[in-house]
């Protein structure tokens, strides 16, 4: 998956506002849900990414921790 430019990005978080706004007055979730859904999809993903981030640099540390000893 590729990473939304700060445009795209911005624009989700105010469609998201957007659709809140909506369903708080009354004009249904539909849209709400389809949003949220789309937005936790790429939450998913980021974290995912994070862990694996997390790994790879968990290995580098104990690679050069066991290179200095």
């Amino acid at each position: 998956m590729t990473r939304l430019t700060h445009d795209q990005d911005m624009t989700s978080w105010l469609q998201l506002l957007s659709a809140i706004e909506e369903a708080e007055a009354g004009h249904g979730t539909a849209r709400l849900t389809e949003i949220s859904l789309s937005i936790y999809g790429s939450l998913a993903t980021a974290q995912f990414q994070i862990t694996q981030l997390r790994a790879r640099i968990h290995m580098l540390a104990a690679t050069a921790s066991g290179r200095s000893a």
